[in-house]
């Protein structure tokens, strides 16, 4: 049998392997990965820099001597410091409990219920209008509605606002549109042919939502959940204006930098806040892979069926809670209208005036504005650029 003569094979030296691995790279994916370094680079100095100062702060003392984990152990000595711990878990987990049933339910209303196009809308717009309102609005509007001279302060039957239960009550108004945006989605990707299987099978309404609605949306919970737990346990408007005595860890942090400037207590406190927002972010990342992965190409979209009762429930409560949201709005609002609350009720446009043209706070609000504008631009730069 003859045989057939192959031709050598090239050696591939490292000039051969260099040219060929940047013949496959084009200089648009070249300059997207350079840019792409940039941009981790950016974020390393930003994010990571001010994490590893207060680490660095958190183990050093006064004079900058290293004590290791000395502050970390008298914080757990202090019983007040200790308490402030105690106290932003149960908040956080409290407005968990209310905030996210009342946004699933919401967007249960949005996505499952055949209630007009045009009103639909309008109630995801109203429900996003905390959105828009920086977290210290809500706390003074509840002061206004529920405080010592509210106008509704009877209804507390001789309870306090101030405290746990304003907070608890300003932070579930903040992070409704939070829990609801995501549960919207999570509702959206539902699997229609789950339905007209679990009807095929003859389960009843009850047992579709407990077998089906439910189960599909799990995902979509615990990122709500997530999220809400993250943004009441650092936030620091709401406590500072209606917690009254009631100590949290955004108030210590507070405390110990501005009041005592005991930076290495305060770093030590900051700390403990990352912490559960390092595990709420690791949880919500792996949470949402999963959410993105149930829409699959055989996916069939949900169309509910229209149901009366359903729909007149439904669109009462997202009824109740729009008008809530917007009386908190509203109150804020009315009262920057009058003179002074709750003694002068004359309605004027002399707080805008003051604020505005006639003391300090001009030059802090146009600071404001240059500083968000100045930050939207650049963030949104810089976002895009990495995004692309």
């Amino acid at each position: 049998m003859k045989e057939i003569a192959l031709p050598p094979m090239p050696s591939r030296t490292p000039e051969t392997t260099t040219t060929s691995w940047l013949a496959r790279w084009n200089w648009d994916e070249i300059i997207a990965r350079a840019v792409l370094a940039c941009v981790l680079v950016a974020l390393f100095l930003f994010l990571l820099a001010p994490m590893c100062a207060i680490l660095g702060n958190a183990v050093l003392d006064r004079d900058g001597h290293f004590v290791g984990l000395a502050h970390f152990a008298a914080y757990i000595r202090t019983p007040s410091l200790m308490q402030s711990a105690r106290n932003s878990v149960v908040l956080a987990a409290s407005v968990v409990g209310i905030s996210v049933p009342l946004a699933f339910v919401f967007a249960y209303a949005l996505t499952r219920s055949t209630l007009p196009a045009p009103l639909k809308a309008v109630f995801r717009l109203v429900a996003l209008i905390p959105l828009l309102a920086p977290s210290l609005l809500s706390a003074i509007s509840f002061v206004q509605w529920f405080g010592n001279q509210g106008v509704l302060k009877p209804l507390l039957g001789g309870a306090s606002i101030y405290g746990a239960r304003g907070i608890i009550i300003a932070e579930v108004y903040n992070t409704f549109p939070h829990a609801l945006m995501i549960l919207v989605t999570a509702l959206s990707l539902a699997d229609g042919r789950l339905y007209e299987a679990a009807s095929a099978l003859g389960a009843s309404t009850r047992r579709k939502f407990f077998s089906v609605t439910l189960p599909s949306s799990k995902y979509g919970l615990i990122s709500a959940a997530t999220v809400t737990f993250t943004y009441v346990i650092s936030d620091f408007g709401a406590p500072k204006v209606i917690g009254g005595d009631f100590n949290v860890l955004s108030i210590d942090v507070f405390k110990q930098v501005i009041g005592q400037q005991n930076f290495s207590m305060g770093a030590v406190v900051g700390v403990l806040l990352v912490v559960p927002s390092i595990l709420s972010f690791m949880i919500d990342t792996v949470v949402r892979r999963k959410l993105r992965a149930q829409l699959t190409a055989r996916s069939v979209p949900y169309v509910p069926k229209p149901n009366a009762w359903a729909n007149a429930l439904l669109g009462g409560y997202c009824t109740l809670v729009c008008a809530l949201l917007l009386a908190v709005v509203g109150m804020a609002i009315y009262t920057s209208l009058i003179k002074l609350w709750p003694y002068d009720l004359t309605l004027s446009l002399q707080n805008y005036r003051i604020v505005l043209f006639e003391s300090d706070m001009a030059g802090a609000y146009k600071n404001s504005l240059v500083l968000a504008t100045a930050t939207a631009l650049s963030g949104s730069l810089i976002v895009f650029t990495g995004a692309t």
